[in-house]
């Protein structure tokens, strides 16, 4: 008998539990977002769209938030700029040679709730990525792009999360 009621209480205690996703729309009553092509202040290309598609893919996971194609259906409106970039060698070989380069970008993000122009959220966040070098420039090329990638998915799962905390 007292294995049956531990065994329904633990049932009881399971049941209350459950996983319910978090979203932006209960803290701030936003149900509906548009992500703003973010801007770029570095010499480096295509780092704003990538970081832009990031931040995309995160967003629409919430599923209680519904990302819309423009600020004019949006209840609040995700912007911002990759402020900067740069990579440095950090590791050398015996020979002098650069062995290792490390990548880091500096991104300020900011949202705003579009019917009255509040800023709801706003931080700058920041990620570093170490890549190899090689003689090949092509797979130098890729060993760069790959950490660029890497950050830029770093930085768009950073922004959500720190916008989720928020509220």
């Amino acid at each position: 008998m007292k294995r049956l009621g531990a065994f329904l209480l633990l049932l009881i205690l399971l049941a209350g539990c459950g996983y319910t996703p978090r979203g932006l729309s209960p803290g701030i009553g936003v149900s509906t977002l548009y992500i703003q092509p973010l801007g770029n202040r570095t010499a480096e290309p295509f780092l704003d769209s990538m970081l832009t598609n990031d931040l995309i893919m995160w967003f629409s996971r919430d599923q209680q938030l519904r990302l819309v194609a423009s600020a004019k259906e949006a209840e609040a409106v995700l912007s911002g700029d990759v402020a900067s970039y740069s990579r440095t060698s950090v590791a050398y070989n015996r020979r002098d040679k650069i062995q290792e380069y490390r990548s880091e970008m500096l991104v300020n993000a900011n949202l705003r709730r579009v019917t009255d122009g509040k800023i709801l959220w706003k931080d700058s966040v920041f990620w570093t990525e170490e890549s190899l070098n090689s003689a090949d420039r092509a797979r130098q090329d890729d060993f760069e792009t790959e950490a660029m990638q890497k950050i830029s998915q770093r930085l768009a799962e950073q922004i959500y999360q720190r916008i989720q905390e928020n509220f």
